[in-house]
């Protein structure tokens, strides 16, 4: 996995086909990218390359072609020195030197020094890293817990992470180690989904789909098509090429009728069809009309879309704009603020 930061920059929906009104105040703002709060208005002034959401009260940016993290308030707490920087995550941040990764700390501080080819961020206290092209887990100082010799991991969750051995070029399967390395379900799966409440997604060779306990003890299986891990008490399921949702019991709540949907966030889900995307609650009604050529999932109470004119803007959850769309581009908010990016001052259509 190739860590790209202008990725982190690509809008991440899109929207068209909306005539609705402005209900939040807006302030007008220069070029570049910068920050509002959920009312719209200006938090942090347009003035950066690129801009990353808020974490752990950092948010990481780009100024001068280098990477930093600001405050709240806009101002530098640790200093653009980077070739590329991202969130912070359990008090660590995962930093570029060169072409070598690292690990910083919320004030700045090298915890783990730059030697990976590459990282995720920390979860259950460790992070994986890759060195000599194989992946392993290290601790907030950097201290090894399991020996990097993985083709491929995901995040530690809930004392167990998936890993992956290059077996033979058409199989390479997953299984799970727990937090001390020890390989604790078989390496059997086509892929494998971290942990969550307990359960982790499992793909068999077949292309079958299930769901495990922390001991690899399958607790839901069906001969045909069988659904995701649960977000909100559903879990996306799929029949004959379509997708809906059920419920724990495996109760349809919202029928499989829909060219694709994406998991519950905040009571609502994204539900494409024709290329449109709208919203639903976990009742299956409707909360936003499928319109809208792309959405993201709902943060805070807003979701950032675009509409026809290629602007963005916010949808409230009631399915209204609540934030005016003026911005060239727009990422979800968190810890209160989004951050947004305008490429000239007030360009609204």
């Amino acid at each position: 996995m190739k860590k790209l930061a202008v990725t982190l920059m690509m809008s991440l929906a899109m929207l068209t086909g909306c005539a609705q009104q402005q209900q939040a105040p807006q302030q007008a703002a220069t070029a570049g990218w910068g920050y509002i709060d959920t009312t719209g208005n200006v938090a942090i002034p347009p003035q950066f390359e690129a801009a990353m959401s808020f974490s752990q009260d950092r948010a990481a940016v780009m100024k001068s072609g280098r990477w930093g993290f600001i405050d709240k308030k806009g101002t530098f707490v640790i200093p653009p020195q980077y070739n590329t920087a991202e969130s912070f995550s359990e008090g660590r941040a995962a930093v570029q030197v060169g072409e070598k990764w690292g690990f910083i700390d919320l004030n700045g501080r090298v915890c783990v020094q730059p030697t990976y080819e590459n990282t995720m961020p920390y979860s259950d206290g460790t992070a994986a890293v890759k060195l000599n092209n194989a992946w392993g887990f290290i601790g907030k100082e950097g201290e090894q817990i399991v020996y990097p010799s993985h083709f491929r991991v995901k995040p530690m969750t809930e004392g167990r992470a998936a890993v992956q051995l290059d077996y033979e070029p058409t199989w390479k399967p997953w299984g799970f180690v727990d937090d001390k390395g020890k390989l604790v379900i078989k390496q059997e799966y086509r892929d494998a989904v971290p942990y969550k409440n307990g359960v982790a997604e499992v793909h068999t060779r077949e292309g079958k789909t299930g769901l495990i306990d922390r001991d690899g003890v399958i607790i839901y299986k069906n001969e045909t098509e069988l659904p995701s891990l649960f977000h909100d008490g559903l879990a996306i399921t799929t029949a004959k090429g379509k997708q809906g949702f059920l419920d724990a019991k495996g109760n349809v709540v919202i029928p499989a009728e829909y060219d694709q949907v994406e998991p519950f966030s905040e009571g609502i889900g994204r539900v494409r069809q024709n290329l449109r995307w709208g919203y639903l609650n976990t009742k299956g009604e409707t909360i936003a009309k499928i319109q809208y050529d792309a959405a993201t999932p709902f943060k805070e109470g807003l979701a950032a879309v675009k509409l026809a004119g290629g602007r963005w803007g916010y949808l409230n959850d009631k399915g209204k704009l609540a934030i005016e769309p003026i911005y060239d581009e727009a990422l979800p908010f968190s810890e209160g603020l989004a951050a947004v990016k305008q490429e000239a001052a007030g360009a609204a259509k």
